[in-house]
């Protein structure tokens, strides 16, 4: 940013090569789902789980690249950039210790906990092989989560489109190769992943070489304990998100392939259609965190103002191109299965709702956690999730709802999380006192 006051194309300059690198990045994710409905229900079933416990363990990077995030964005609203460095290796020797050990545990453990979980027993060892093998990845994806939090915090987002445009080509020229080419279906995609996601991570590694501010380590600070205040809510915060959304597709495990092959595919859609919001949201977390540091109320309430009007009209937008497209779409993925390209229409208009209930609570959440609030933000994920469950539970168990009505508990989530994070935020701005200082520019 080049000036103090926040405007449209600011927010847009930072949330775009974000939007863009998360729907490559995700579109890694529908290619996937296609390629597991090429190869049939069952593997598409297996895949809902496998993947959502995946993501699980891949959102520990997310949360540590926020606390890198908010820290990078307070040291330049500082003026202390010479800390960078200190900041940056500390926190890829954080990333280096925790991706290692994930990849081994789930590489392990994957076979027990499936067992677990599953209960279908055609689906069980599709799903455990999925897991184990897509367990190489979590290495890379932890330091990728990493490096894109720099990335985010000084404002230069382009090498994130850039590497998880390389992720997506990847993923789709590969799978091509080995899931139709040499037929090697569920192994085809994992290798696909694998190596896709290294290639990614490699070439953010390699943009750290043109970025504006020096990361040679002083040795003159210590980051641990500020990155635990900040990554471990956010870290925490999102395992425990993903932690109710698997919960919410095991109960839905309980009704049979057909029931669990639709919702991946339902899954697909809604995340794919999240993206523009929480790109919007990381661009929230980099101005908010910024102008907080700087002291400056009257251009974070600003920035945050405009950041949720995009993302309320960009959701409007992508609810009618969804419903729309639903026809021509939800066949490509369900491998013409008639039973689930029904259940799916049916599901999305529970969907397009949750889309235009989300941009507020999202924006929040972010804005709330580039304030410092990150405990409190964990908190009220904690309790939300609480009700979301019991939700889930009362609709499932008592009322025996059907499918479509279960995603219902999604409108659970936004609303009150809006509500409560609201509070928050206006809360954490009456405390804050601004600067008489003239406010320094983020590097353009």
């Amino acid at each position: 940013m080049s000036e103090a006051t926040p405007t449209y194309r600011h927010i847009w300059r930072i949330a775009w090569p974000v939007m863009a690198a998360s729907l490559s990045q995700n579109f890694a994710s529908v290619v996937d789902t296609f390629f597991l409905g090429h190869v049939g229900r069952n593997a598409l079933a297996a895949g809902a789980i496998g993947v959502l416990l995946f993501l699980a363990l891949g959102f520990i990077g997310l949360g540590l690249g926020t606390g890198v995030q908010i820290l990078t964005a307070h040291l330049l609203g500082e003026r202390s950039p010479e800390h960078l460095g200190d900041l940056m290796r500390q926190s890829l020797i954080i990333g280096i210790l925790i991706g290692a050990f994930l990849t081994i545990a789930n590489f392990l453990l994957a076979p027990a906990l499936v067992a677990w979980l599953v209960s279908d027993s055609a689906i069980e060892p599709i799903a455990t092989y999925f897991l184990k093998w897509r367990s190489l990845e979590l290495f890379p994806l932890i330091l990728f989560g990493v490096v894109r939090g720099y990335f985010s915090g000084i404002a230069r987002t382009g090498p994130i489109f850039h590497a998880n445009l390389i992720l997506s080509l990847l993923a789709v020229g590969l799978n091509a190769l080995l899931v139709i080419g040499y037929n090697l279906g569920v192994r085809g995609i994992v290798i696909s992943s694998v190596a896709a996601q290294y290639a990614a991570t490699g070439y953010l590694f390699y943009a750290l070489r043109k970025q504006p501010y020096s990361l040679k380590p002083l040795g003159t600070s210590k980051w641990f304990r500020q990155l635990l205040r900040y990554a471990g809510p956010a870290i925490l915060q999102n395992l425990v998100g993903m932690v109710g959304w698997f919960i919410f597709f095991l109960v839905i495990e309980r009704r049979g392939s057909l029931a669990l092959a639709s919702a991946n595919v339902v899954r697909t859609l809604y995340s794919f259609s999240m993206l523009p919001t929480w790109a919007y949201a990381t661009a929230v977390g980099t101005l908010v965190g910024y102008f907080w540091a700087a002291r400056e109320k009257s251009s974070l309430l600003k920035s945050f103002w405009q950041a949720l009007r995009l993302s309320i009209l960009t959701n409007v937008g992508i609810v009618g191109l969804l419903l729309l497209t639903a026809p021509w779409v939800v066949p490509v993925f369900a491998k013409d299965d008639p039973l689930i390209v029904r259940q799916v229409q049916r599901d999305l208009y529970m969907i397009a709702v949750s889309l235009l209930l989300m941009p507020a609570s999202a924006i929040l959440i972010s804005a709330v956690v580039a304030v410092g609030q990150t405990i409190q933000a964990f908190l009220v994920e904690v309790g939300i999730i609480g009700l979301y469950l019991a939700y889930i539970f009362w609709l499932s168990e008592v009322l025996h709802a059907p499918l479509t009505i279960l995603w219902s508990a999604e409108w659970v989530y936004w609303i009150p999380s809006t509500l409560i994070l609201g509070w928050l935020f206006q809360r954490s701005l009456r405390l804050m006192r601004e600067s008489p200082k003239t406010i320094p520019a983020i590097a353009s």
